[in-house]
């Protein structure tokens, strides 16, 4: 029965060319339109947390319980050795590294500004962050070199310091004493991250450890895994290793709020994609289909009269429905697939608004990213407006009584 209703469905759609091939065109445009802003959300979203988390974050982050709430150097880890070999032969991680975070004071020449002091391992610090990516002026901190320090741009112009100038960083110990190192400008670092640019001043981690006596004590093992997919395994397999009360274990968007919300508010984005297909359909198709039914009164009431059930007229209109949504879809969907490829392998260059996509983490050319989630949900939610917007022209076309809409014009 299916290829009939599909036959005989194709056939009333090709009896009237013009107004099916306008009603394609627009549902074709329609999905073009929403499957190219589909695969955009995908490719932002993607781009965003990879930036986000190779700027500093990391995927995964271990610290001593409750550094990530107090944020208090008297909350480091006195001792890494457990939560190194747990890492050493875990799967899915592709690099970890240490580092110490404090809050601090720079000052330089008279002037003085709030920093925020991360000693890292310079060589295992490119394998985790592309904080080495962003030196702009100078050099990336070299192995043996304890007294210089990379700053932010914005930092460094606060200070009035510049390559090879002095700088004073002041922070507390954990026995609260203000302990004070001077340090020589290596390099300006340029992200478009406000904390990065505004705040962040990099100093080797031995030299670290030593000003602020801490032994080889650090406040952050940060882990970058082959895949977001991966974290979670890693937790749950940091978790089960670990002493979770001497440690915590941190997914990149439980350390930031602000991911999280990004997250969230692509999914609801999505959630509008979808409800935006399913009003397109049912406002193209509704239209058409109540046209057509009108058209073909007479039709309907001769078939009627012939002995054809309610039921069956009900479905032979509902496919036909369907066939029409399905022409409009591959129409659409090869439109959009199309621009989703070209600009995913090119890219769209919106460098205009560079600083607005720095501060979200995103690059300023985005490279759409067509998935087959992304297409699923697009699919499905186009056939539920087909098939919702056929049931009112469906039912009216199976409640015609046979004499009267036989005398129909």
């Amino acid at each position: 029965m299916f290829s009939i209703y599909f036959r005989l469905g194709l056939r009333n759609l090709l009896l009237y060319p013009m107004r099916t091939g306008l009603t394609v065109l627009g549902l074709g445009i329609g999905i073009a339109a929403l499957t190219f802003l589909s695969a955009m959300n995908d490719g932002w979203l993607q781009n965003m947390k990879l930036n986000f988390v190779l700027t500093q974050m990391g995927h995964v982050q271990v610290h001593s319980k409750g550094f990530e709430q107090s944020r208090r150097i008297t909350d480091y880890m006195a001792d890494t050795t457990q939560v190194d070999q747990a890492l050493q032969s875990m799967p899915h991680v592709k690099a970890w590294t240490h580092r110490i975070r404090v809050s601090g004071l720079a000052s330089a020449a008279g002037a003085n500004a709030s920093v925020l002091v991360s000693g890292i391992e310079p060589e295992k610090e490119k394998k985790v962050s592309r904080l080495y990516s962003f030196v702009q002026a100078g050099e990336w901190l070299q192995v043996g070199d304890k007294r210089g320090v990379l700053l932010g741009d914005v930092l460094a112009d606060r200070l009035s310091v510049g390559l090879g100038d002095k700088v004073v960083l002041m922070a507390a110990s954990p026995e609260g004493d203000i302990a004070s190192e001077v340090f020589r400008v290596r390099g300006l670092i340029h992200s478009g991250v406000m904390d990065v640019d505004n705040l962040l001043a990099l100093v080797p981690i031995s030299m670290a450890q030593d000003w602020l006596h801490l032994g080889d004590g650090v406040t952050d093992v940060v882990i970058r895994a082959d895949t977001f997919t991966a974290v979670d395994t890693i937790v749950k397999h940091l978790e089960g290793v670990l002493n979770m009360h001497d440690f915590e274990v941190l997914r990149w968007q439980e350390i930031d709020p602000m991911a999280e919300q990004w997250t969230m508010f692509a999914e609801v984005y999505t959630w509008i994609v979808l409800l935006v297909v399913i009003v397109v359909v049912l406002a193209e198709v509704l239209n058409t289909m109540l046209m057509s039914m009108y058209d073909r009164v007479r039709e309907f009431g001769l078939m009627t009269a012939l002995g054809t059930r309610q039921g069956q007229l009900f479905a032979m209109v509902v496919c036909e429905t369907l066939v029409l949504v399905a022409m409009g879809g591959i129409l659409g969907f090869l439109l959009g697939a199309g621009f989703s490829l070209y600009f995913g392998h090119y890219g769209l260059d919106l460098s205009q608004y560079a600083t607005a996509f720095s501060f979200m983490y995103m690059s300023p050319i985005v490279y759409p990213e067509l998935t087959f989630n992304g297409c699923a949900r697009i699919l499905i939610a186009a056939m539920l407006g087909a098939i919702l917007a056929s049931f009112y022209p469906a039912w009216k076309a199976s409640r015609l009584n046979p004499a009267t809409a036989m005398r129909e014009v």
